[in-house]
């Protein structure tokens, strides 16, 4: 019963609780497992929670259960997790970027670096050095002076120094990354993320 005194407010409430009993009681059995499976293979309570809250994001996962009679439930938690914690996206973009993630072990998205591991971005540390050694800022971070001088006068390459920096510090400081927590799939593998710094 609601607080108000109204009738026909009452009346209101109490037709479109009808509607929701109505709704519940009409799922179709297909959802319910399609529900249930989503449900029972996810351990993060707060993916859950996510879910619960977001009808229409969980909507958008059955929909698809129902299209391709298969839900990928790692696919589920990025899904979940990204919707949550980056931005809103589809299942189907999600779906992209799950596989991009685990094909390389990283992505990066919306100025967001997704990865397992600092030795999984070497590859793109490598890149990134490239380009952040043309920038003040960066050299000044990276090398220190005693460091210049020595390169200077050993006629030390570029690619030298790519090397040089990647052997003696540890990749999320040369990327000046500030790593989060970000999920498990059901493999147990752990992933982490952090917003890059332009």
């Amino acid at each position: 019963m609601i607080n108000n005194k109204s009738e026909i407010i009452n009346k209101l409430f109490f037709n479109e609780l009808k509607e929701l009993i109505d709704k519940y009681n009409n799922i179709d059995d297909k959802t319910v497992d399609a529900i249930e499976k989503i449900f029972t293979c996810i351990e993060d309570e707060e993916i859950k929670n996510y879910l619960i809250r977001d009808n229409c994001k969980l909507q958008e996962l059955v929909n698809r259960y129902n299209k391709l009679e298969d839900l990928n439930i790692d696919e589920v938690i990025f899904f979940a997790w990204y919707n949550l914690t980056i931005n809103t996206i589809s299942i189907d973009k999600a779906s992209e970027y799950y596989f991009d993630l685990t094909t390389s072990n990283y992505i990066e998205v919306e100025n967001h670096l997704i990865y397992t591991n600092e030795r999984d971005l070497r590859k793109y540390t490598k890149d990134e050095l490239e380009t952040m050694l043309s920038m003040e800022h960066h050299i000044d971070r990276l090398l220190d002076k005693d460091m210049l001088i020595d390169m200077w006068l050993n006629n030390t390459s570029k690619e030298e120094v790519l090397e040089e920096i990647l052997m003696s510090d540890d990749i999320e400081d040369i990327l000046n990354l500030s790593p989060e927590y970000a999920f498990t799939l059901t493999n147990g593998i752990e992933y982490r993320y952090s917003e890059k710094e332009e």
